[in-house]
C-alpha cells in the first residue's frame, strides 16, 4: 500500500492514477481499494458503498490516466491506496483530489 499524510483533515473527492510506461517493461496498478482516517482517529476505515468495500479499477494500459471519483465524499488526513492487482509491478503515480 501507499499512504499519504495530508497534514490536516481534507475533504477527499477521488483519486487519479498514472501508469509507468516510459522506461523498461510496462507497469501499472489494475485494481485497488482505499482506506482513510481523520486526524485523531485510531484505525483506518475502508471506502465503502452499500456496506461493501469498493474495488476501484485503475489502469489497463500505459497510455491512459484514470480518474476514480468518490460519490460519497470523505474527510481524512491519512489516505491509503491498497494495491489488489497489477501488471508486471505495482507501479503508479497518484493524485488525491480534494477541496
Amino acid at each position: 500500500w501507499v499512504e499519504v499524510d495530508l497534514l490536516e483533515n481534507k475533504r477527499i473527492r477521488g483519486v487519479i492514477t498514472w501508469p509507468r510506461g516510459d522506461v523498461g517493461p510496462e507497469q501499472y496498478v489494475k485494481t485497488f481499494n482505499i482506506q482513510y482516517r481523520a486526524e485523531g482517529e485510531v484505525g483506518f476505515e475502508y471506502y465503502m458503498e452499500s456496506g461493501n468495500i469498493v474495488t476501484f479499477v485503475g489502469n489497463e494500459n500505459v497510455e491512459d490516466i484514470v480518474l476514480n471519483g468518490f460519490p460519497k465524499k470523505i474527510i481524512a488526513r491519512h489516505v491509503r491506496l491498497n494495491v489488489l492487482t497489477y501488471f508486471n509491478r505495482p507501479t503508479m503515480r497518484l493524485e488525491i483530489l480534494g477541496c
